[in-house]
C-alpha cells in the first residue's frame, strides 16, 4: 500500500516591527493595510473597521504634523496616536495571518509585508580524512577530518580489510567535534583498516568519504 506524505511549508507570518518605523513610514504602511483589505473579501470581518482604523491613521498624520514645532503636547499626542496606529496594525496582521490560508497573492493582497522564510537547507558535501596516524598505544588508530560548511556534527565509520580488499562489517561512532583528531581504540594490530567519515547537516547527510587505509599496530 503507498503513501503519501505532505510537505510541511511555514505558516506565512507579517512584518510587525511596526514600532520601530518612522513616522513617514509608519503612515504609509498604514495607507498601504488601508488600501489593500478595504472592501478585500478575503477578509471580509477585520477585529477593526477598517474606516475606523483610516480616522485612526488620518488623526495619526496630523499630530505628526502639528508635532513639527517641537511642542510638548503635540508629541504627546503624536506618540499616542501612533501607539494607537501601532496596536491596531498588529491586530489587523493576526487577522490576515489567520484568514490568507497560508496563500501569498491573498497574503500581499492585505498590504501587510511578509517576513522572508529561510531557504531550505542546502546539502552538506562529503567530508575530506586530513590523516590517519597512530596513537600512543597499540591498537589506537588517530583519525583527523576537515570540517564542512553546514555540518552539525560527523560519523566515522571503520572496517576491517578482508581478502580482496574488500572491508568487513563497518563501525559508525557520532563525532560532536572534530578539533582534535579522533581516536579509534580497541583494533587488532597487524590488520589493516579502512575509514571514511560523513557530515550530518541540519536536514541531510553527505556521502561517504573516500576510503583512507592504515595498518594497525
Amino acid at each position: 500500500m503507498s503513501t503519501t506524505t505532505t510537505k510541511k511549508t511555514s505558516p506565512i507570518r507579517a512584518l510587525t516591527g511596526f514600532s520601530t518605523l518612522n513616522d513617514a513610514n509608519l503612515v504609509v504602511q498604514a495607507d498601504a493595510v488601508i488600501a489593500g483589505m478595504t472592501n478585500n473579501a478575503a477578509y471580509p470581518n477585520p477585529p477593526i473597521a477598517i474606516a475606523t482604523f483610516s480616522t485612526g491613521v488620518t488623526t495619526y498624520s496630523n499630530a505628526v504634523a502639528a508635532a513639527l514645532d517641537g511642542g510638548k503636547n503635540a508629541k504627546a499626542v503624536r506618540e499616542k496616536q501612533k501607539k494607537l496606529v501601532v496596536a491596531d496594525l498588529r491586530q489587523l496582521a493576526m487577522y490576515v495571518e489567520s484568514n490568507c490560508n497560508d496563500d501569498m497573492p491573498t497574503f500581499t493582497s492585505s498590504g501587510f509585508v511578509a517576513k522572508s522564510k529561510p531557504s531550505p537547507s542546502a546539502p552538506v558535501t562529503a567530508p575530506v580524512i586530513k590523516s590517519v596516524d597512530y596513537g600512543t598505544n597499540s591498537g589506537q588508530i588517530l583519525v583527523s577530518i576537515k570540517s564542512v560548511s553546514g555540518a552539525k556534527s560527523y560519523n566515522l565509520r571503520y572496517a576491517s580489510i578482508g581478502q580482496g580488499g574488500t572491508p568487513g562489517t563497518w563501525t559508525i561512532v557520532n563525532i560532536g567535534s572534530i578539533k582534535k583528531a579522533i581516536t579509534v581504540g580497541s583494533l587488532t594490530p597487524g590488520t589493516t583498516y579502512a575509514f571514511q567519515a560523513q557530515a550530518l547537516g541540519a536536514a541531510s547527510l553527505s556521502d561517504w568519504s573516500d576510503s583512507t587505509t592504515i595498518m594497525c599496530v
